[in-house]
């Protein structure tokens, strides 16, 4: 089967957790597709490359590149925002022109698109190329918009996501929770596969040297200005409001109150200028610590070894890859209820505990409770590690997509 996947991120262009999904999965789908990716430039890759064998290309164009050259651009901010937007536009107009150049014998017999912003690849394939789509709904308009200080008035973004869902054969979520979401907003339930993504660093831990990682992280304490025995609090994500780090920095305050020598480190890129402002308001300084934007994945994973408790209370995630990092690495984690609720396992011993995300006092209460109850979190540490381990695998992630498109070719 000969499948063209277009999604914004490929490695080693990965700046969110769409990246890691990426780089996760596509090893385990090379072994069973003839997998091209199309995929943006950040103008320092080359167009055409043999990757791991997937056939990867990436169009440049002269004015987006200068740019892209010069600094990475920050989604977060409009400006730059709408940069992307742009580039993602004529990257999909370009990646039409490459598969309308093959000849019909030549072209992939499906095409996989990533998220809504990949719109204008999905309507030319299907209504001009007349090729298979199978949409991967990655987020959603009608949980992100609430989360924006400007939303769409006029629901475009949101009837765009439902265009692509009718012309798709088959929608792939990663979680019941989506599904519902779109249902309820009028999709077609039946055309809707749950697909759940495996544990971030399945690969990575199965060699890490954990003596290497600890001394790692002792020099990270240390750079970072941590007193030993100060307890730390990680938050990793995009520092935006769909991430509940603005409640998260209220809730600091109440916290700061109860664990006096607590620190919160915050692991992302976004609106650090506001960050800092909400943090010399509230009288935070020195409590909260920033990463001063993206790391690698070696940074990160001394950034959770760092870590006595993680905290993600995003007031909406459709799945939230950063909450089976901390879980794979046997962090005591708490998620906000805009996360499924299949990172909970088994009731009876949870894997994560859940606060209310609009709420700071829920969320500065379930971080002093477990604070203050160190068998609680070694026990919240040891099941969420286990469900990574036992449920969450990017091998069964890869053999279900697949089934997916098989399923999508045979739908007439």
């Amino acid at each position: 089967m000969r499948v063209v996947h277009v999604i914004n991120q490929f490695p080693p262009n990965i700046t969110a957790g769409l990246g890691r999904y990426v780089e996760e999965i596509t090893p385990h789908l090379a072994r069973d597709l003839e997998m091209a990716v199309f995929t943006l430039n950040d103008g320092r890759l080359p167009v055409h490359e043999r990757r791991d064998g997937v056939t990867v290309y990436r169009p440049l164009g002269r004015l987006l590149g200068a740019i892209s050259r010069r600094r990475r651009l920050n989604r977060t901010r409009r400006a730059e925002f709408v940069l992307l937007a742009v580039n993602v536009v004529v990257s999909n107009w370009r990646y039409f022109l490459r598969l309308r150049r093959l000849a019909p014998g030549q072209r992939p017999d499906l095409v996989a698109v990533h998220d809504s912003t990949n719109f204008l690849a999905a309507l030319l394939c299907h209504y001009v190329l007349r090729l298979p789509v199978v949409f991967h709904v990655h987020t959603t308009e009608y949980g992100v918009a609430p989360q924006r200080s400007i939303t769409d008035p006029v629901g475009v973004f949101a009837a765009l996501e439902r265009w692509l869902g009718r012309i798709a054969r088959r929608v792939v979520v990663a979680t019941p929770e989506v599904r519902e979401q779109l249902a309820a907003a009028g999709w077609d339930r039946d055309t809707i596969d749950v697909v759940c993504l495996g544990g971030t660093f399945e690969r990575r831990l199965a060699g890490v040297d954990r003596a290497a990682l600890r001394s790692g992280a002792a020099a990270l304490r240390a750079r970072l200005g941590i007193a030993d025995g100060d307890p730390v609090l990680l938050f990793v994500g995009r520092v935006e409001r769909q991430k509940g780090i603005y409640q998260l920095l209220e809730a600091m305050e109440k916290i700061a109150v109860a664990l006096p020598r607590l620190r919160l480190v915050i692991v992302g890129e976004g609106d650090e200028a506001g960050v800092a402002r909400i943090v010399a308001d509230a009288g935070l300084e020195g409590r909260v610590l920033t990463s001063g934007g993206f790391v690698d994945v070696a940074a990160l994973l001394e950034y959770y070894e760092l870590a006595d408790l993680c905290v993600f209370p995003s007031l909406f995630e459709p799945f939230g890859l950063v909450a089976t990092e901390a879980m794979a690495l046997a962090r005591p984690t708490i998620l906000g209820d805009g996360f499924s609720r299949i990172f909970l396992g088994d009731p009876a011993d949870p894997a994560v505990r859940y606060a209310r995300s609009a709420d700071p006092g829920s969320i500065a209460d379930a971080v002093i409770d477990l604070m203050a109850d160190p068998v609680a979190r070694r026990a919240l540490a040891d099941s969420g590690e286990r469900f990574v381990r036992e449920r969450l695998s990017w091998a069964g992630a890869a053999k279900e997509t697949i089934a997916v498109y098989r399923s999508a070719l045979a739908r007439k």
